[in-house]
């Protein structure tokens, strides 16, 4: 049977922001609620197949709640700064990832729920974090609730929920109509707590039924209902979903293609969640690969020693070592030098492959594009070539511009800059070209050239030439400057009157800009204020704060 999963938009991205640790984008932008979000969306296609799937949202105007009662859900505390942004931006992801939302003005999220629940006459699945609408609960329909965070999921249905809630699922506004809703604000009957409103409605089934046998009740609980009568059938009301909402969409509008084409691995890799990036499973194979190959590039294999002594003719060269040796010289082909897989195999054996180029390695005045420089000059010094030409390296490029907090291989780095990596050689010729005009943009030239290059030349002759170190000292410093860390982040807390991500550019501009009020700083690219270290060591006398940050940033790195 065909399955309809229908999902409450606000509740579970509001969920998701407290589950998942801060995250944002190159731009600062947070991003972690909607990672959160799509983490579980995912999560969920995989382990239920669904057919459909729909995302309602609350919109901003009041709704016909608001106009029976005008303190409805009054006592929400207003949006965190930081899930504000996140709200449309899932939208955009959704959107991208084929998958159908909808709001409507008016009504809430769970009106629409409720409405398309009824009407679709097969298995409906409602995932949500609110209670309300377990009153949707039937022979056709299950409430998936996220207990804690948005992974920790209990499911009712029409079999069990009796056994896990003592009520029925058509009770559920009954029983608020006698207690009411904190986190709605619906009031219920005053003085009449949860276990008696329990009671009440397990002795009489309904508010109508309490009401009709008034005579069984005495002293301040007959005062309690008595007097609430008018504010109980109103919080009824209040409770009730509205499952006649005239929504235009039909439900066979609501399918989407899974994988997912490479659209979405194009916002995936803006929005930087690598982690989705890597998994194959949730991405179209056959649409990636072709969209990322360069049709003006041509794939000559090369299986003899000729056609490289032609090659290495030329002054530069980018070269990628994977399976095989890929070689880019400019113009419309990338070379490949067929490396043997078994004897009988036509193509190089390995170390004839790199012999056949030691004359360019080995060559000052000849420069080189790669990825990772003292990686190829490990692999080349064990066949002993010695690797002697100039060039650029882009995984140093890569850490500079686009640090992700780990090292990456140069397959992941083509894959999250959407390359092609079946022309390596030709991607990471571009990549070059592109990472050398942001460092330019960035003004890191001169670390680039004269610090960083430098050094990954030094650091190699440091592996070659090895150094002792003694590892309980270095233990020891860890500790202490672990320490120190948590000492200063402490201080910082203390002085920010709140806790947050010193890491987050987006979380500490608001603590320092908003909250402290210190003087602005620059404006970024994003249009928000800069917290890099020059910004700050500007006004680092502005308040105690910003040398701690400051010394935090130094500490860390060394932890």
């Amino acid at each position: 049977m065909d399955k309809l999963v229908l999902i409450d938009g606000n509740s579970l991205i509001n969920r998701a922001f407290y589950a998942t640790p801060p995250l944002s984008d190159k731009s600062g932008r947070p991003t972690n609620a909607v990672f959160g979000f799509i983490n579980m969306l995912i999560k969920m296609i995989g382990d239920l197949s669904p057919k459909y799937i729909l995302v309602a949202f609350d919109r901003k105007e009041p709704t016909f709640r608001h106009n029976m009662y005008s303190e409805y859900k009054g006592t929400r505390k207003p949006m965190p700064e930081d899930l504000r942004p996140q709200i449309p931006l899932l939208k955009e992801v959704l959107t991208t990832m084929g998958i159908s939302i909808y709001d409507q003005a008016g009504v809430e999220a769970d009106d629409i729920i409720g409405t398309l629940s009824k009407r679709y006459k097969g298995q409906t699945i409602i995932i949500t974090g609110d209670k309300d609408s377990f009153q949707l609960v039937d022979s056709e329909t299950s409430v998936y609730f996220t207990k804690r965070g948005i992974s920790d999921i209990d499911e009712y249905n029409n079999t069990n929920f009796f056994e896990k809630t003592g009520i029925n699922p058509d009770q559920v506004i009954e029983l608020k109509a006698c207690m009411g809703d904190s986190s709605d604000n619906i009031p219920g009957i005053v003085g009449v707590g949860e276990k008696t409103a329990h009671n009440l409605i397990e002795t009489y089934k309904t508010l109508d039924g309490i009401y009709n046998h008034l005579e069984d009740f005495k002293g301040k609980l007959l005062e309690k209902i008595v007097s609430g009568k008018e504010i109980a059938y109103l919080s009824r009301k209040l409770a009730t979903i509205n499952t006649l909402v005239e929504i235009p969409m039909q439900i066979e509008s609501m399918t989407y293609t899974f994988p997912f084409n490479d659209n979405v691995k194009r916002i995936f890799t803006d929005l930087d969640f690598r982690g989705f990036l890597k998994r194959a499973d949730i991405f179209s194979s056959t649409e990636v690969e072709s969209s990322k190959v360069d049709e003006d590039i041509k794939i000559e294999t090369i299986v003899n020693s000729d056609k490289v002594n032609e090659i290495i003719k030329n002054d530069e060269l980018t070269i990628a070592i994977e399976d095989n040796i890929n070689i880019y010289c400019g113009g419309s082909t990338e070379y490949i030098l067929k490396i043997k897989e078994t004897f009988f195999d036509e193509g190089f054996e390995y170390d004839e492959a790199l012999n056949s180029l030691k004359p360019y390695f080995e060559n000052p005045s000849k420069r080189l594009i790669c990825y990772s420089r003292k990686k190829m000059a490990k692999q080349l010094f064990e066949f002993d070539i010695d690797f002697k030409c100039s060039g650029e390296d882009v995984d140093i490029q890569r850490y500079l511009v686009e640090f992700s907090g780990k090292e990456e291989t140069l397959k992941e780095t083509l894959y999250y800059f959407n390359l092609s990596e079946k022309t390596p050689a030709y991607s990471l010729n571009k990549l070059n070209n592109k990472l050398l005009a942001e460092i330019e943009n960035q003004g890191l030239n001169k670390l680039y050239k004269d610090v960083e290059l430098p050094l990954s030349d030094v650091l190699f002759d440091m592996e070659k030439t090895g150094f002792k170190v003694d590892l309980n000292v270095l233990n020891k410093i860890g500790e202490d400057y672990k320490k120190i860390l948590d000492d200063i982040d402490k201080s910082i807390s203390d002085l920010s009157l709140e806790p947050f991500n010193v890491n987050s550019p987006k979380q500490l501009s608001y603590i320092l800009f908003d909250k402290l009020g210190l003087k602005k700083t620059k404006k970024n690219k994003t249009g928000g204020y800069s917290t890099n270290a020059e910004a700050l060591e500007e006004i680092q006398d502005e308040h105690p704060i910003i040398p701690l940050i400051l010394k935090h940033r130094t500490i860390q790195k060394l932890v």
